[in-house]
């Protein structure tokens, strides 16, 4: 036997990343890791049509999925931590296991820290470099 820990949290973390792919996808989001999963999950939602449901629907929604239960509408910004990250990105956190306010999060740590970048504000054109389709613009 070895003496080396189990690094639980990154066996869960996993566990959990493709049913929430599949709804991050039925939101209109494509859900992606960004970190090693050692403390808690960072996760990127990148609007992936061009009408995604609202990104407080896509948070509830992974939270009912994880916990059985959801933040209402009017509470979504603070129940979630929200916050205005670079680049304008919306930062969600949900909590699994992390105490609460009245004790700092002391607690050992399992969360899951969402960025979700913003839809553009503008359209790009440029040339198409399709030779099939010479003179062509695409909408970015």
């Amino acid at each position: 036997m070895s003496d080396k820990p189990v690094k639980a949290k990154p066996h869960f973390y996993a566990c959990c990343l493709l049913p929430m792919q599949e709804i991050a996808k039925d939101l209109g989001y494509n859900l992606i890791v960004h970190g090693s999963l050692n403390r808690d999950m960072d996760l990127v939602a990148i609007p992936w049509v061009d009408d995604p449901k609202p990104e407080a629907e896509l948070i509830q929604a992974l939270d009912r999925w994880l916990r059985g239960v959801s933040y209402t509408d009017e509470s979504v910004e603070r129940g979630y931590l929200f916050s205005v990250l670079p680049g304008g990105r919306h930062g969600y956190v949900i909590n699994l296991n992390r105490g609460g306010r009245y004790n700092q999060y002391t607690d050992e740590q399992w969360y899951l820290d969402i960025s979700i970048t913003p839809l553009p504000t503008k359209q790009i054109f440029i040339n198409s470099c399709d030779p099939f389709m010479p003179g062509q613009e695409k909408i970015y």
